[in-house]
């Protein structure tokens, strides 16, 4: 999969940008406050419906604007492909992919797999074993079709499980579990 051309308006400090991108490596060059960051959290939030640096999508929006449109061609396995996204102050997000109106954010993620990378990724080093955990589950999740339903069976078990041993259930109903 790789990503062929980028539109982006009402971004952040990116009023509008064009960018032709080759099937390999693109280097991002540009002084600071140029928009370097907020390139790479655009192509981020079409990949994800989201934001890595804020919470609060309205504050990806360009002051001066309503909305926000992120377009992108892509070469994926299956051939090219069109992924749009546009994304409202009140909140309402709208996302195509091929013309297609999508029902569900995730997607994004499995049309354009990101795993970002960050001064705060220390974290995974200092949180524990779950933060960890989740960052290896994100970059299995796009390299084995078949893991996402593995690991919603795994956690609904986990979820199960877990509530009988709440309830102090018997042995025999926690065995079938173990």
């Amino acid at each position: 999969m790789s990503l062929t051309q980028l539109q982006i308006t009402s971004f952040r400090n990116i009023d509008s940008a064009q960018l032709q991108l080759s099937g390999g490596l693109n280097l991002i060059y540009g002084l600071n406050g140029s928009g370097k960051t907020s390139l790479l959290e655009a192509i981020y939030f079409l990949g994800m419906g989201r934001s890595f640096r804020s919470h609060l999508s309205q504050r990806v929006i360009n002051k001066d604007s309503d909305q926000l449109t992120l377009f992108a061609q892509l070469a994926l396995d299956r051939g090219p492909a069109k992924l749009g996204l546009r994304r409202y102050r009140n909140g309402d997000i709208e996302v195509r992919l091929d013309g297609d109106k999508l029902q569900r954010l995730s997607t994004l993620a499995e049309t354009l797999p990101i795993q970002v990378i960050t001064p705060e990724s220390f974290a995974l080093l200092l949180e524990g074993p779950k933060a960890r955990r989740q960052f290896i589950d994100w970059g299995a999740f796009h390299t084995d079709p078949q893991f996402y339903l593995a690991w919603s069976n795994v956690r609904r078990i986990l979820k199960q499980r877990n509530q009988l041993l709440k309830h102090e259930a018997s042995y025999q109903e926690i065995e079938y579990w173990d």
